[in-house]
Formats: structure tokens, C-alpha cells, sequence
């Protein structure tokens, strides 16, 4: 039976699943032979036939070019007694089996233990070489070395290196980078290493609980802190502040390492991608690193696989724009635009878009960037601009694929527009995002980027924008005196409605953490394409006579509806005028 720890346990099922060599369909049985076995998940794997040690063995070498070594041959050595801390060695699952002057040589299972690279380096004081093992053989090794070697703690380490380091300053690159603390700190670092992993987890399993959509981790010349997204807003999370300031380089090295980034490179941005497991769930994470004047800046868009499956009914539409919208994306061809600013749900609707038209009869090919959530029944492509891979390359080998339906994530410039349109006018019915203010200036937008007005007015179908408000707490509405009829009327309130607005807002109450809001709505405006308006587009009407021509047609805009919300008691006027002024 293997001796390994948990955290590397997690660590090489993730990279058995990252390699297709397990799916998350054989997690189950494998939980379940663990826990009635009282043995380690990989031990399961193994006994359920689902792998071997050479298969895992092999992806290692392929990956990182090692040389195999064989522990079963190597005996335990004085030298490598007291090379490393005992509870380093159990903790990280890794097999210290030679020393040579300036080389350490430590096999590893896996290419997790690639981020150690740093630490070791520091504590030993040498460089270090690594080699590729069995996971028996290096539970065996360790099982050895430790029953010889006794139980050596970082604090026999320290002395030995303060010996070695009394005139150490730092280590500087060509451009004066300071590469490395010096190795005291390092230890110390690696003394409170399971501190560090605690409240990295902490911090992700905080947010999630609170139904956070970002987490943003930063560094400051004189402090660090962590904030969350809750509602569209930043909130800091004080009880992190001062672990976060006195391990932060700790900190950052743990989530690079959870988003399997290089911890060395700290010039560059970097982009990952981390699997977070809570209760039963699994959540993805999108990872994003940004070198500061002061240290690596963090950034997580926490992925709710959830979102997938709101309906449209869900999502606050009022009954005559969502009839409009049901009867356009249920037609055959066409192209339908969503917009809006960045946060405003538009993937969320778009999904709730496809969830409803998606059926067995029907191809449906979907570009993104990046693929949020996985949906059934349609094809998702990641597009990948670093290899050439675009939306519109996407796009053009989508035309070859025989759909009826097509999502682009974003039409970011004119080829993507133009082959949207014209695939719209050839019996598709093309799905895509826009960044405009409102629903009449998309039109104007497409006509800015070069798109003729005859192909604007033959393809687009609807055109539909929206935005994410904060709703009013239900649990401590109150009504807000300082709004009276005054205040509403210039807010463009009829001096009717003015008249007889009830204007509520939060005060504030544990249920909503004292924010005042809890939740959030969608707020939507919906211009549908009618003959009016193509003849419109066609003598290159401004967006005021679009809007105008829209009105007359029946277009309610998102203030209209913002107006509603706020009389229903939902929308704070403060928040109507955050979002819609």
C-alpha cells in the first residue's frame, strides 16, 4: 500500500485526468475503493485497473524529457540523511537519492512537483536534477530514508545554512531582478508551507461559499490584500490582510503552481486554469498573473457551470420581448446580436439561448474564448489566437461542418462581421457578442467597421442589450425619504409615476452582509429587426432616428424597464442610475 500525502495524491489524480488517462466518471468508484480499503486514491486506480505505474511513468518522461531512475538499486546514503526535512520529504512525495557536490538528485511521480524547484534549491543550497520514478518505488524510498534518517526538521537546516550564508546579501539577474530571497526566509516559507496551502484554499472556498465571481489578490508597497466580486462589486476581505502581506510570494507561488504556470517566470503576464474541488463539486477557475511594481498580481474568474442551465424564463425578461426573442431564435436563419459591457451577463444569455433551441436533429457549432461551461449536444471550440486559431478562421471552417446553428463568442473585428452575416444569409441562424452602449447603436457600430448597410439589413435579426443590476435586499427594504417626486422627475419619471413611486433601498442587514442588495437582475432592451428599420439602415439613419423608428415599432429600452424595476420596489434608484445613467 502506498504512503503518499494527500496533497500529492490530488495533485496526480488531476494530472491523470488532465492526461485522459482517468475521467471524472471513474472518480466515484474510485473514492469509494479508497475509503472501504482505508488506502490512497492512486492505490484504487491501480487495483481498479485504470492505469499502471509505467503509463504514469511514461507521460512524465514524454513530458519533461527525465531520465528514469530505479530506487530499488539505490541504498540510503549518509549524505542524503539530512539533506532534507522528513516532513518535507512525506508532505511533497518526493525521493532525494544522491548528492553530489553542487547536485542534488531527487526523483519525482509527476510533473506537479516541478514548482518545488525554487524551495529546494534554497533549502539544500545546491542545484537540483531531477529524475523520473515509479510510485511504489519512491513510497518505498521515502519509507526507507526516513526510518534511517529520523525525524530531521528545517530548524537543523537553518542552522546549518545560517553557517553557510552569514555574508549572503541576494542573488541579482542582469537587470537587477532580485531572484531570491535569502534561504532563512526561504525556510521559513517552507515551515509554514501547509499554512500557505490552507488559506490559498481558504481564500477560493470563502468565495465560492459567498457566490463571489472574481477574486482579485493584490500586493501594495506597504500592505496586500484580497477582494471579492459579490453583485458586480469589489469587496475586501480584511480577515486575509495580514497572512496575505507576510506570505505573499508563498501565496502567489501556491495558486501558480494550482494553475499549473511557470513560478519562475515573474516578468510576463501568464494565464492558467485551476480545478477546484468543493463538496463533490468540482468549480473551474480561470487564472490570470500580472506582474506590479510591487509583485505578481492575481486575478480568478470563478466559472459557475451552473450558469449553463438558467432557462430564459429565469432571467428576468419581460413577456412581450421575451415572446420577440423566442420566435427569432427559433427561426432558421438570421443573425442575432448580444451586447452589452463586460459583466453583463451576455455569456449567461447565450447559453440560456442555446440550452432552449439545442435539439438532436440540429448541428450546433459554438467558437469561444474561452469555453465558460460545457454544454450538451453542441460542439465548443476554444479558439486559440497564439497558434492562429481565430473567430473568424473558426468561423470559416464552421461553414464546413454542415450546421444550422453557429455562436461566435465576439465579433471582434470586420472579417468575423462579415462572414457572420453572410453565413446568416445562407441559411444559418448565426449567434454572436458586441460591445455597445445600447441595443440602435449596435447597428451604427457594424456600419463604423466597414460592414455594407445592404448586409446589416438583410441578415441581422434582433438585436438584443442588457445589463446586470444589483437587486434591493428583500429582507430589509425600506422606503428611501431622500427620493421625492422631485428627485424622480428628473430622472425622467412621468410627473404621474413621479407622483405615486414608492422608492425603496437597502439599510442593510446580515442577510446581505450589509450591503443593502442581495442578487441580480438582468435589465434588457430588445430592437427587433422590422421592415421599418432595415429601410432605415439602408439610408444610413443616425442612432437617434434608429431609436426613434424602434419606439414607434413598439422598443422598450433599458431604461423604460430599469423605471419598472424601480417602482416594483426591486431597483434601488442609486443602483438605476449606477447602471443605466
Amino acid at each position: 500500500m502506498l504512503k503518499i500525502s494527500r496533497e500529492s495524491e490530488i495533485g496526480l489524480i488531476n494530472i491523470l485526468i488532465d492526461h485522459d488517462i482517468i475521467s471524472g466518471k471513474d472518480l466515484p468508484k474510485i473514492k469509494k475503493l479508497s475509503s472501504e480499503g482505508n488506502k490512497s486514491q492512486i492505490d484504487a486506480v491501480f487495483e481498479l485497473k485504470l492505469t499502471d505505474e509505467n503509463k504514469i511513468l511514461d507521460v512524465l518522461v514524454k513530458e519533461q524529457n527525465l531520465e528514469i531512475v530505479d530506487l530499488s538499486k539505490i541504498e540510503v546514503n549518509d549524505d542524503i540523511k539530512s539533506v532534507l526535512p522528513s516532513n518535507y520529504i512525506k508532505m511533497n512525495f518526493i525521493a532525494p537519492f544522491k548528492v553530489e557536490k553542487k547536485i542534488l538528485h531527487i526523483a519525482i511521480p509527476d510533473s506537479s512537483k516541478l514548482g518545488l524547484m525554487r524551495n529546494l534549491k534554497a533549502i539544500t543550497k545546491k542545484n537540483i536534477e531531477l529524475h523520473a520514478a515509479t510510485v511504489s518505488q519512491i513510497s518505498s524510498f521515502i519509507e526507507k530514508l526516513l526510518s534511517e534518517s529520523g525525524d530531521i526538521t528545517t530548524a537543523s537546516i537553518r542552522k546549518e545554512n545560517k553557517e553557510k550564508t552569514k555574508t549572503f546579501d541576494s542573488d541579482l539577474g542582469e537587470a537587477g531582478e532580485v531572484l531570491d530571497k535569502k534561504p532563512e526566509e526561504d525556510i521559513e516559507a517552507i515551515e509554514n508551507e501547509s499554512e500557505v496551502i490552507k488559506f490559498s484554499t481558504a481564500v477560493v472556498a470563502e468565495a465560492i461559499k459567498m457566490g463571489a465571481s472574481d477574486i482579485h489578490i493584490e500586493p501594495y508597497r506597504f500592505s496586500s490584500r484580497v477582494r471579492y466580486r459579490m453583485d458586480g462589486m469589489l469587496s475586501e476581505q480584511a480577515q486575509y490582510k495580514k497572512f496575505l502581506h507576510d506570505n505573499y510570494g508563498a501565496v502567489v507561488t501556491r495558486f501558480k503552481i494550482m494553475g499549473k504556470l511557470d513560478i519562475a517566470e515573474r516578468r510576463l503576464p501568464q494565464d492558467g486554469a485551476i480545478n477546484f474541488k468543493m463538496e463533490n463539486k468540482v468549480i473551474d477557475l480561470r487564472l490570470s498573473v500580472l506582474p506590479t511594481a510591487n509583485n505578481e498580481r492575481i486575478v480568478m474568474r470563478i466559472l459557475n457551470k451552473e450558469a449553463g442551465d438558467i432557462s430564459l424564463e429565469q432571467l428576468n425578461f419581460e413577456e412581450n420581448d421575451l415572446k420577440i426573442l423566442r420566435k427569432n431564435i427559433h427561426g432558421t436563419q438570421g443573425l442575432i446580436l448580444v451586447t452589452g459591457p463586460t459583466g453583463s451577463g451576455k455569456t449567461t444569455t447565450l447559453y440560456s439561448i442555446l440550452k432552449e433551441v439545442s435539439k438532436p436533429h440540429l448541428n450546433i457549432l459554438t467558437a469561444e474564448d474561452p469555453v465558460e461551461y460545457e454544454l450538451d449536444g453542441v460542439a465548443q471550440v476554444q479558439i486559440k489566437e497564439d497558434i492562429g486559431l481565430t473567430f473568424a478562421v473558426a468561423l470559416r471552417s464552421f461553414l464546413r461542418q454542415d450546421p444550422e446553428i453557429i455562436l461566435v463568442g465576439e465579433m471582434r473585428d470586420k472579417e468575423t462581421v462579415d462572414i457572420g452575416l453572410k453565413a446568416a444569409l445562407t441559411g444559418h441562424l448565426v449567434f454572436s457578442t458586441l460591445h455597445t452602449n445600447d441595443a440602435p447603436s449596435t447597428i451604427t457600430r457594424l456600419q463604423n467597421m466597414g460592414t455594407p448597410d445592404y448586409l446589416i439589413s438583410a441578415a441581422c435579426s434582433l438585436v438584443l442589450a442588457q445589463r446586470l443590476a444589483r437587486k434591493t435586499c428583500k429582507d430589509c427594504r425600506v422606503q428611501d425619504e431622500l427620493v421625492n417626486p422631485k428627485v424622480l422627475t428628473q430622472a425622467g419619471f412621468t410627473p404621474e409615476q413621479a407622483s405615486r413611486a414608492k422608492v425603496t433601498k437597502g439599510k442593510g442587514c446580515p442577510k446581505c452582509k450589509n450591503s443593502g442588495y442581495k442578487g441580480r437582475m438582468g435589465i434588457y432592451e430588445i430592437l427587433n429587426i422590422t421592415k421599418p428599420i432595415k429601410e432605415a439602415i439602408l439610408r444610413k439613419a443616425t442612432t437617434p432616428e434608429l431609436k426613434e423608428i424602434a419606439i414607434k415599432e413598439g422598443f422598450q429600452t433599458m431604461q423604460d424597464m430599469g423605471k419598472r424595476m424601480i417602482l416594483s420596489g426591486d431597483l434601488s434608484l442609486r443602483e438605476y442610475e449606477r447602471i443605466l445613467s
